[in-house]
């Protein structure tokens, strides 16, 4: 099942996804499921965010390889190994780039990540 069928409504009034020219802009992505629930480690967490993006990406006819800047939110530091191996499998040294930021919390109790992302993706 793609990622979208769980995909949780935005708690704002804001797209997932949007194209301003060449560019598309994905909206910060939560492992926050459709149910309101948030499943398992960073890792986990870190995998469903990704695949989230990945889908967006794609109602744009895109794909990660597209993706330019990824801007990464993480409430614990000590999280950073486990995400960042799960974004090494996703991403290659030659992928976008990264910020990474300790943020004191995210919108759920229980969200350990959050993504976002900026993709190249010229107009035919």
């Amino acid at each position: 099942m793609s990622t979208t069928a769980m995909q949780a409504k935005p708690l704002g009034k804001y797209p997932y996804v949007k194209r301003a020219g060449d560019y598309l802009f994905v909206s910060g992505m939560s492992a926050r499921l459709a149910d309101g629930s948030v499943p398992g480690d960073v890792r986990e967490q870190t995998h469903v965010v990704i695949g989230k993006i990945r889908d967006a990406l794609h109602t744009l006819d895109a794909d990660l390889a597209d993706c330019v800047a990824i801007t990464s939110y993480l409430v614990n530091m000590r999280d950073f190994d486990g995400y960042n191996g799960v974004y090494g499998e996703y991403f290659s040294e030659q992928g976008p780039t990264r910020t990474t930021v300790a943020v004191h919390q995210l919108p759920h109790p229980d969200m350990l990540v959050e993504l976002t992302a900026t993709a190249y993706k010229p107009l035919k």
